[in-house]
């Protein structure tokens, strides 16, 4: 019982020191972050995506984002894949690979990853 009351002794005064105090929270909301990422893709990739890859294991992708792409969006849309065109709030995306879609899925402005419709990797 002893060992047990020493830690929680130095935890406690750890948790005195401003310094540690505010690292702890820090790295609370950082994994508060990161979850809320990983939890807000579900359901966002359509299940027909990556059913046709080509030889090199990658396919097409049309992204809806919901609102018209930007430059910013689309820079960050093209380390995942090439960018084929867009149409309003879709982004056609060739090449992109099961990890890119996984990537693509993290992006909190993304609405939805379907498979490319009517268009070749």
């Amino acid at each position: 019982m002893s060992r047990l009351r020493r830690l929680a002794d130095q935890i406690a005064g750890l948790w005195r020191i401003k310094v540690v105090r505010r690292l702890l929270v820090v790295i609370a909301l950082v994994l508060a972050y990161q979850l809320w990422l990983s939890v807000q893709t579900i359901g966002k990739v359509d299940d027909g995506v990556g059913l046709h890859p080509d030889a090199d294991g990658r396919f097409a992708v049309d992204v809806r984002l919901g609102f018209a792409p930007e430059r910013f969006h689309i820079l960050q849309l093209q380390q995942h894949g090439r960018v084929s065109g867009s149409d309003r709030e879709t982004v056609h995306l060739r090449g992109v690979s099961e990890a890119g879609v996984d990537a693509l899925a993290h992006f909190y402005w993304i609405k939805e990853i379907a498979p490319g419709v009517g268009r070749t990797p």
